[in-house]
């Protein structure tokens, strides 16, 4: 049997013999899939019975992280191979520049027939992902119904094949993404009893939540859990049907699929919903290579979004081509590439978050940095920031936005004072002593408002509090062997660690391969990404 990238930690093996060439190759990305919510990843509830058939007969990597929890970013760093400040394709208008290309150019240039569909919001044709495509359809989701639509024109196109055409076709869908509303058949398989009244889970609430403007209960976010497990099943059962369609087409034997995601989805791990954060909620995801000649296997060495274009290559027979930054997943070679150690996840929305993910003999660990934006004038904050400091004294000055408010000051997370905060500054001092190796403070007020929503501008950022002083920055460490999901931080007790993966992950830097270019939104591509919930109302 040949042996998956990783399975042989990099050492020589007389097993890795190269693939015959795969006739066509089929690219899906379920958006907003998290992979720990699969039970060939170990979940407990029955969401995906058809793909965990198909991750006995294909390679599973356990370990594959995105590089940046946003549709549009992520997919082009999977078109691309490249790192997000490589192709520089971020929300909400930028587009890849005419000098870099994607993986369905170099097909197309080889004589592939090359279909994309599409459910449109940032994976739209207008970023630059239509380029290389015969055709590429983008119709903007209006329901989770749409998938089967999606698949049927997959289908449609496939039947059109001569015997002698090579093919891609890449499909893409939102059905798992918010709102979370499967079909009626589906939307009681994981919840028992009434739903609860507050049921709104569209993209606008959920950034409501995480602005601080809105709220949900647990029990509501019990429900979006359901939903959002029962949307699952449903594309479960799309894929079945696409999968039989293959069968009827006489193509499984000779065709290369993988299945992936751009990002997973949050539901309160870490304070917040959708997928804002890098913590494994969000940037964990399945991916799953089925190649006629791969038996079963699974991969628990890192991988990465990066690496989805050169594998798309390879197990076409096609070299790959120098651009890329990741490396093609499959052992092809008579000598194993060596299985990589890390990897690597980002997102700058109020904060710049920096995290790297390591694997060695010590485990696996995942460190993050988050770096607000350094105002000289003074930072805002919406709600709440936490920050680490040094042993010894602290001197911030601090205002509120508009009207006053209620500061907490905590340390470690013990509360040290409350105080009352006005629109003009004042300071704020706190003395640690020296004990241990540094503090975490916390600065949390009791609301925020919009300049927007005031009608003093039309900044729509939800602004409490006003930081001057120094850079806030905040590290965290976690155990990923012994606490999956992030909750437990130990940054300041595994300092050895830290210090060890912080140095590496100052070494990950990557340089523009090309000056960004911008093509701002018409109002119709503005209202569909609003109703995806990527924008605030205009």
């Amino acid at each position: 049997m040949l042996v998956a990238a990783g399975c042989g930690a990099g050492a020589p093996t007389s097993q890795s013999l190269p693939l015959t060439p795969a006739r066509g190759i089929v690219l899906i990305s379920i958006d907003t899939l998290r992979a720990d919510h699969l039970g060939a990843y170990g979940y407990h509830r029955d969401t995906s019975p058809f793909f965990d058939a198909l991750a006995d007969q294909g390679t599973l990597y356990e370990n594959a992280i995105v590089q940046y929890p946003s549709t549009l970013t992520s997919h082009m760093s999977i078109f691309t191979g490249l790192f997000p400040h490589e192709h520089g394709v971020f929300p909400p208008d930028s587009v890849l520049p005419e000098t870099i290309e994607s993986v369905t150019q170099i097909l197309k240039r080889a004589g592939f027939r090359t279909a994309g569909h599409t459910e449109g919001g940032f994976v739209a044709g207008r970023f630059g992902f239509d380029r290389g495509f015969d055709v590429y359809t983008d119709r903007d989701a209006t329901s989770e119904m749409d998938v089967e639509d999606t698949f049927a024109r997959g289908v449609e196109f496939l039947s059109t094949l001569d015997p002698q055409d090579r093919f891609f076709l890449f499909l893409h869908t939102y059905a798992v993404h918010d709102p979370y509303t499967p079909p009626a058949d589906f939307s009681s398989l994981f919840f028992e009893g009434e739903p609860p009244a507050d049921i709104d889970s569209s993209g606008r609430r959920l950034r409501a939540v995480n602005c601080g403007t809105d709220h949900i209960d647990s029990l509501t976010a019990e429900y979006f859990v359901s939903q959002y497990d029962a949307s699952i099943r449903w594309v479960d059962d799309v894929l079945r049907q696409f999968f039989d369609q293959l069968t009827a087409l006489d193509l499984r034997r000779d065709t290369a699929i993988i299945i992936t995601s751009d990002h997973g989805e949050e539901f309160l791990e870490h304070g917040r919903l959708a997928h804002t954060q890098v913590y494994p909620e969000c940037v964990r995801v399945p991916l799953l290579v089925i190649h006629p000649e791969l038996g079963g296997a699974r991969v628990p060495h890192l991988v990465q979004s990066v690496d989805v274009a050169p594998t798309i290559l390879e197990l076409i027979g096609l070299p790959v081509w120098d651009q890329p930054s990741g490396s093609s997943l499959l052992a092809t070679a008579h000598v194993a590439r060596e299985a990589a150690t890390h990897a690597f996840a980002e997102v700058i929305e109020e904060e710049h978050v920096r995290s790297i993910f390591a694997r060695d003999a010590e485990g696996r660990h995942q460190l993050l940095t988050a770096t607000e934006p350094h105002d000289p004038e003074g930072t805002w904050i919406a709600r709440r920031v936490s920050f680490d400091v040094d042993s010894g004294e602290i001197d911030l000055e601090v205002q509120s936005f508009a009207v006053p408010r209620e500061l907490r000051v905590s340390v470690d997370g013990r509360l040290e004072k409350t105080i009352t905060i006005e629109p003009r500054w004042a300071s704020v001092r706190l003395d640690h002593g020296s004990r241990g190796d540094g503090h975490r403070v916390t600065l949390e007020v009791d609301g925020c408002v919009s300049p927007r929503d005031l009608g003093v501008g039309d900044d729509g950022r939800c602004l409490g509090l006003q930081v001057a002083g120094p850079q806030l920055r905040r590290f965290e460490l976690y155990d990923l062997e012994r606490d999956p999901l992030a909750q437990h931080d130990i940054a300041r007790t595994a300092v050895g660690v830290r210090q060890l993966l912080f140095r590496q992950l100052a070494e990950l830097t990557w340089e523009p391969r090309s000056q960004p270019e911008r093509r701002p939104l018409t109002d119709e591509e503005r209202r569909a990404l609003e109703a995806l919930g990527y924008l605030d109302p205009s």
